[in-house]
């Protein structure tokens, strides 16, 4: 018997209504989350995960093994997808559907079609905190509920933290480090969910804890919106909750990091909104 071949599957960047997924990078992004980096810092994609243009659409194509080797990647990939109304195709679907549209031009529709260039790849956690989603909140009314991520929950938070912190690739030990280590020593974790949609589209983690300089504070670790839902004021209703929390428990003082880069300014201008202040230089030293 001859064995059957696997498929590949496209995450095709429109959405069911036929419009362009915002932001531009969104497919480069996605697959940054297996992405590793070489010893001249170069950024590699997963052979198995991998950002294409097809007919000019930015698009991610998933190998069908991959849910087999990393089966809550591969699930995390689907709700990603769904959640964004994105459409989900095998690739001789798509090259099907592509060959049968009246477009009298021809258009290459394989899977093979030209990768992003990898090497062209400057995303950092600072722009992807800075850069403002291209599509206006105004042109979307969205319900959305904010609560706390239980720990059975905690895997919703992976989309929009792995943004922050690229070096997130791997969901199950995302999972087991933030269930086992992090939340007993005091890590909590805020979400604000849209309707309709399995992941948190904006993350709060915060801690609560005592030291000699400050005396017992809550410390903010993340905050994040991802691209497609931002200025819709998800960073304030999620520092507001942190304030609540604050208040309730007699605690009379609330800190966060944040780099002093310019291309922090939206994050700068959201904490000043809410009265934080610059308070000290934060010192580190990397030991090889």
């Amino acid at each position: 018997m001859q064995e059957k071949t696997h498929q590949d599957i496209i995450i095709y960047g429109t959405t069911s209504n036929g419009k362009v997924f915002r932001p531009s990078d969104w497919a480069e992004r996605l697959c940054g989350i297996l992405s590793s980096f070489d010893k001249g810092n170069r950024l590699f994609y997963n052979e198995l995960v991998r950002p294409i243009l097809i007919d000019k659409v930015r698009s991610v194509t998933i190998d069908t093994r991959l849910e087999t080797l990393n089966e809550s990647m591969f699930r995390f990939l689907m709700d990603f997808a769904a959640d964004n109304d994105l459409r989900v195709l095998t690739a001789d679907e798509l090259a099907k559907e592509q060959n049968q549209a009246t477009q009298p031009e021809h258009i290459n529709t394989k899977p093979t079609a030209e990768a992003i260039n990898t090497t062209e790849n400057n995303t950092t956690v600072d722009n992807i905190i800075e850069d403002k989603a291209e599509q206006k909140s105004s042109e979307i009314s969205t319900r959305s509920i904010l609560r706390e991520i239980t720990p059975a929950e905690t895997a919703t938070a992976f989309s929009a933290l792995s943004i922050l912190r690229p070096l997130l690739t791997d969901i199950n030990g995302f999972v087991e480090q933030v269930n086992n280590v992090q939340r007993t020593q005091g890590y909590r974790l805020l979400g604000i969910y849209e309707e309709g949609k399995v992941n948190a589209v904006a993350v709060c983690g915060f801690r609560e804890e005592t030291n000699l300089v400050s005396g017992r504070h809550i410390h903010i670790d993340d905050l994040v919106t991802v691209p497609q839902s931002r200025q819709r004021g998800y960073a304030k209703r999620l520092l507001n909750e942190v304030l609540r929390i604050a208040k309730e428990h007699n605690i009379h003082q609330i800190q966060t990091d944040s780099n002093v880069s310019k291309e922090r300014k939206t994050a700068h201008r959201v904490l000043f909104e809410h009265d934080f202040e610059i308070h000290a230089y934060h010192f580190v030293k990397y030991l090889d």
